[in-house]
């Protein structure tokens, strides 16, 4: 019997990152296969943004408050209705809803709790360990997070399905011959302006005297959530904290590298839509990357600016023809990551449960 579909809208409130782009690509697959998709907000919520027919959008009367609404106006409205699930996608949702699916994108928050603010980690950890037992169902982005939810919040694997990020339709390169293999003379970072991100190793590289030839672009802002990263931005580093998915898609294509030095990550959407749009990757050494990129990087130590500067030597160094079957290879291996692909796991597991 079909269902309908709930989903906790008040992500919606929030500039868009990583997890909330996550829930957008989702939903919207949701709603192209014709599911039967209504998207719940609180009453006069102020929206980031709003990237779904505005005919799907439910204001739910109670709380102002986000937090209150989530936890009691929510399910309250949700006792009256039948034959559904409520999709709460980005970490956090309900404790008092019996048929929520939700997602955990990672456990960050207990595996350094210093790199976010003390009122942020302290939530989580009361938050998801409750949220994770009360769950219909768990999901989650990688073989990496799932691993780490069921060790360390003690639930079962089959309790857990994994269903992947992947890059929006405009980061797909068309084929091989739509890639360009002349780069410009510029590497790229993608990501927040947080601890977990480790972008003080790449301006301690591009700020040596050594290296002062070399060119970053940082795409990426401040996320409230996280402790400040302090540093002072070098001559050939440029920072745009703000960059539409077209300019983004761009700088994608014309980097000579993407350079992803994190300490932490649940998926890391920049990967894959790196690779997609035929830009090299020189990562740090995370499992999740070689489950994503698996031997398609030039991969280092996060914790080592020696180590970071010979896999940049080494990329400088390769062959050009190794970078274009990096290049290759890549972009072949970012089509097993779709938002069609992730959607129809969702719905297996909205229809199993």
């Amino acid at each position: 019997m079909r269902k309908k579909i709930y989903v906790n809208g008040k992500f919606l409130a929030h500039r868009v990152t990583g997890v909330h782009r996550y829930a957008i690509e989702i939903v919207k697959k949701l709603i192209d296969f014709g599911e039967d998709v209504e998207i719940l907000v609180p009453p006069q919520m102020i929206r980031a943004s709003n990237p779904f027919p505005e005919t799907l959008i439910r204001e739910v009367d109670g709380h102002k408050s986000r937090l209150l609404w989530e936890h009691l106006s929510l399910p309250k409205y949700l006792k009256k209705q039948q034959n559904y699930v409520l999709l709460s996608l980005c970490n956090i949702g309900t404790l008092y809803d019996k048929n929520q699916i939700l997602c955990i994108h990672d456990m960050s928050y207990a595996v350094n709790p210093s790199w976010f603010t003390k009122s942020f980690a302290r939530y989580y950890s009361i938050m998801i360990p409750r949220l994770a037992k009360r769950a219909k169902r768990l999901i989650t982005v990688s073989e990496f997070s799932k691993k780490q939810i069921t060790e360390q919040l003690g639930i079962a694997r089959d309790e857990v399905s994994v269903v992947y990020n992947a890059p929006a339709d405009k980061f797909n390169a068309a084929s091989t011959s739509n890639i360009s293999y002349v780069k410009d003379d510029f590497f790229l970072f993608v990501g927040s302006m947080d601890p977990r991100k480790n972008i003080n190793l790449i301006i301690d590289f591009f700020s040596k005297p050594s290296n002062a030839n070399q060119k970053l672009v940082i795409v990426g802002a401040k996320i409230k959530s996280f402790n400040e990263v302090n540093f002072t931005i070098p001559a050939n580093v440029t920072v745009l904290d703000k960059c539409d998915d077209n300019e983004l898609a761009d700088l994608y294509r014309r980097a000579k590298a993407m350079i992803n030095p994190s300490f932490y990550e649940g998926f890391g959407i920049p990967v894959v839509e790196a690779m997609a749009s035929g830009c090299p990757l020189i990562l740090s050494d995370l499992e999740v990357y070689r489950e994503i990129a698996e031997d398609g990087a030039f991969y280092f130590d996060p914790y080592s600016t020696a180590s970071l500067e010979a896999a940049v030597k080494a990329f400088l160094q390769a062959e050009e023809s190794q970078i274009h079957a990096l290049i290759d290879k890549n972009m072949e291996r970012s089509r097993k990551f779709s938002w069609e692909k992730s959607s129809k796991t969702l719905l297996n597991v909205i229809y199993q449960v």
